[in-house]
């Protein structure tokens, strides 16, 4: 009887030595924040620092919601995330400051977050499947219409200096943003509903990174299988798109009161001026499901 108590002792021990400590922040401090943000402030709160950032042990939230901690311990969008009206609104705030082991990855910081919430505010919750809209860029028939990028005549031009705010650039007749050859860069101008924008040296991945703002909240995929780097143009109509641009806009009317000519819209305007198109269709994705959460976080 001693040896099989002894024995199971034994494999406990080795048990609990294999399994590793859960990530947790060396230091942390959860406060409700003010009713009122202490400066300007962006909508969900500020976050600040990090790994990656120039403050790599520090990470730091100042006057955030809890759907932005959620958002960013599950690395997820809004729409991936359901429960009580608080969780999900406006109105109740933290202060969060950390530090973070040193050569934590982003990866490791969010798990420390997502302990860090289960262990302050007592948070659990469920995944389940649910049906999310998708687009697909793939090819047209006929082909792509992409030009391959073109080489400047002597070395590239410099990329902007870092913070420094994008100038815009000079017009062609058509209303297009002019960029230089041989440095990777896309630039647009919107006007009277309508968008122009230039890509340089970029890949329908870039292209995609921008156009799935104009498709939210459906998600976007590349399966055109180009890769390589491209100069090109697409001019479209924002009016039915179901980005914040595009919502309850029409084509506008000319002087004289008719309709004016109108721009395409953006599926016709991708199959006929780059050969390539948008595919919809259902996908199934996780969503994270608040089971539980205290509204104050316990004592630091």
């Amino acid at each position: 009887m001693f040896r099989i108590l002894a024995i199971i002792l034994v494999t406990v021990m080795i048990c609990a030595a294999q399994t590793p400590a859960p990530l947790n922040f060396d230091v942390a401090s959860v406060r409700p924040a003010a009713d009122k943000p202490p400066g300007p402030m962006p909508m969900m709160g500020k976050m600040t620092g990090g790994p990656g950032t120039d403050d790599p042990q520090r990470m730091t939230f100042t006057w955030v919601l809890m759907r932005r901690l959620l958002m960013t311990a599950f690395d997820l969008p809004l729409d991936q995330l359901s429960g009580p009206d608080w969780v999900m609104g406006q109105d109740v705030r933290f202060d969060i400051a950390t530090t973070l082991p040193a050569g934590a990855t982003k990866e490791q910081a969010n798990t420390m977050l997502l302990n860090l919430l289960k262990e302050r505010f007592h948070f659990t919750y469920h995944r389940e499947k649910r049906d999310f809209d998708v687009y697909s860029l793939v090819v047209a028939k006929g082909g792509p219409k992409l030009k391959t990028a073109e080489l400047p005549d002597g070395p590239p031009p410099a990329p902007p200096e870092p913070g420094s705010r994008m100038q815009p650039a000079p017009q062609d007749r058509d209303g297009f943003p002019v960029l230089p050859p041989g440095r990777s860069a896309a630039q647009g101008r919107g006007q009277n509903g309508v968008t122009y924008v230039t890509f340089r040296m970029e890949t329908p991945q870039d292209l995609l990174g921008m156009l799935q703002f104009d498709l939210r909240p459906a998600r976007t995929v590349d399966k055109t299988g180009l890769t390589g780097k491209y100069d090109f143009k697409l001019m479209y109509s924002m009016a039915g798109l179901s980005g914040p641009m595009g919502r309850g806009m029409v084509a506008p009317p000319t002087a004289e009161g008719a309709l004016a000519d109108p721009a395409p819209d953006l599926f016709s305007a991708l199959e006929k001026q780059l050969g390539l198109k948008l595919e919809r269709s259902k996908i199934q994705l996780d969503v994270i499901v608040v089971d539980h959460m205290d509204k104050q976080p316990t004592e630091n």
